[in-house]
């Protein structure tokens, strides 16, 4: 059987809002919440669509031989959902699938249990989900097929267009805070250095100016590993008390060059943190509902940045409840 460009736009459609389907129903009921899956904000998920176009296109020659299927089936979609998966993680340093509690599994975007799942399911597509679908979309008048082919076309073009944008700005989030962790810890790699040298100057360093300065930047390491995983209010106060010790060190200092050096690493926590709380301020309703939509999502180059994002995601939540 040949089908017109069309039709298999028509079948692909159809077959991501067929999976989509199926991903949201299993993700829900495994965490017993509503889940509404998928990259996209329309209830599309193309991995499902590409994968059934290319079962098709794979066995249409075979289709009399369900061993061969099998194989053709699961060699392809493994192939297309590897190739997906390592792009989307290169591209928004996100995993937005992850096998790797699979028994053998390849970096977590393709494994075995999945692979055959896939094979089965193009032996199922052959024998008894595509007909009705097939008959459907034959039996639909050829300015029908092309009318509706180009309207869920147009929406899914500006559906990938804003997702993609969204999950680019997650990906900035993620490095801004990274960027900011990595900052705050050369920071106080510096400020032991220049409080070390300090410690020699001070001539009462084992009385009561040794002790204070002793305290100021035990208090100060605190809060600036505190600041990393802050934001909103929480952010501002401790930069206010970062901001307060650094002028007691300032006070405590004799030399000249250690005031400036305080002074200048005070404004230099406080740009620090000005960068990433306008990072922080997008994280607007689009990119928590991508983040919900994917909760199984992990991201290996910002593991401690992602679960932080996880966690305002719950704090966005609260706040909403609230209101």
């Amino acid at each position: 059987m040949h089908y017109t460009v069309w039709q298999w736009l028509l079948f692909f459609y159809i077959y991501c809002f067929f999976g989509w389907c199926f991903e949201s129903t299993f993700v829900s009921v495994r965490k017993r919440r509503l889940v509404n899956r998928g990259f996209l904000h329309s209830p599309l998920l193309p991995i499902y669509g590409f994968g059934a176009v290319i079962m098709l296109l794979v066995t249409l020659r075979i289709r009399e031989h369900p061993v061969l299927m099998f194989f053709a089936g699961m060699a392809g979609a493994t192939l297309l959902e590897l190739v997906v998966g390592l792009s989307m993680e290169a591209v928004f340093k996100i995993k937005y699938w992850d096998y790797s509690n699979q028994r053998f599994n390849y970096k977590g975007v393709i494994c075995l249990s999945s692979s055959v799942c896939w094979g089965f399911f193009t032996v199922l597509l052959n024998k008894a989900i595509h007909r009705p679908v097939e008959a459907f979309v034959l039996g639909l008048p050829e300015g029908v097929t092309l009318a509706a082919a180009l309207a869920v076309t147009a929406v899914f073009l500006c559906d990938v267009v804003l997702s993609v944008k969204v999950a680019l700005g997650i990906r900035d989030m993620l490095d801004a805070r990274n960027r900011l962790q990595k900052e705050l810890s050369a920071l106080q790699d510096q400020l032991s250095e220049r409080v070390e040298a300090m410690r020699i100057s001070v001539q009462e360093k084992t009385g009561q100016a040794g002790d204070r300065l002793g305290g100021i930047v035990d208090s100060l390491g605190d809060k600036l590993s505190e600041l990393s995983e802050a934001a909103g209010a929480r952010a501002q106060k401790l930069l206010d008390g970062i901001n307060e010790r650094f002028e007691a060190l300032s006070r405590l200092a004799k030399d000249k060059e250690d005031r400036k050096f305080f002074s200048r690493m005070g404004k230099q926590v406080s740009d620090m943190e000005k960068r990433s709380e306008s990072q922080t301020r997008k994280m607007a309703y689009l990119k928590v509902k991508m983040l919900k939509r994917n909760p199984t999502a992990t991201s290996g180059k910002f593991s401690r940045e992602f679960s932080q994002l996880r966690e305002m995601v719950k704090k966005y939540d609260r706040r909403k409840k609230k209101k």
